[in-house]
């Protein structure tokens, strides 16, 4: 199970997706998280060293660094760190090519204030 004193990274293009996601996760007790617009400003977050980050939720498709570079890039510099993909979409394709770029999990949009905490508690079991 994911700690709560770990920071999680939202990384999405959608402001709406972002604080959807976030208060979702505050309903679980997940309060420390912090946000990104694109897979640079990520990396950039992460690279800081700002934040304790334990886990982070990177959607596929955004402008600026997409989520599969994001990917690739975290994954030379760290293995272990959970990245859980966002999809708004159920496209295969993205799903295998990250799976073998080392992705921990993905989710589909929209994660929803009813099911959400059960999917995302899932997720969090096998991290």
């Amino acid at each position: 199970m994911l700690d709560k004193e770990k920071t999680i990274l939202i990384v999405d293009d959608t402001m709406m997706m972002r604080e959807g996601l976030r208060r979702v996760l505050a309903s679980m007790g997940y309060e420390n998280t912090v946000q990104a617009e694109h897979g640079k400003q990520a990396l950039t977050i992460i690279a800081s060293g700002e934040h304790d980050i334990g886990a982070v939720f990177l959607d596929i498709v955004m402008p600026v660094m997409d989520g599969k570079e994001a990917l690739r890039k975290i994954r030379e510099t760290n293995k272990a760190l959970p990245v859980v993909m966002v999809t708004s979409k159920a496209d295969k394709d993205s799903i295998v090519e990250c799976s073998k770029l080392g992705m921990s999990s993905y989710v589909l949009k929209p994660i929803n204030a009813a099911e959400g905490p059960g999917i995302l508690s899932d997720i969090f079991s096998r991290l």
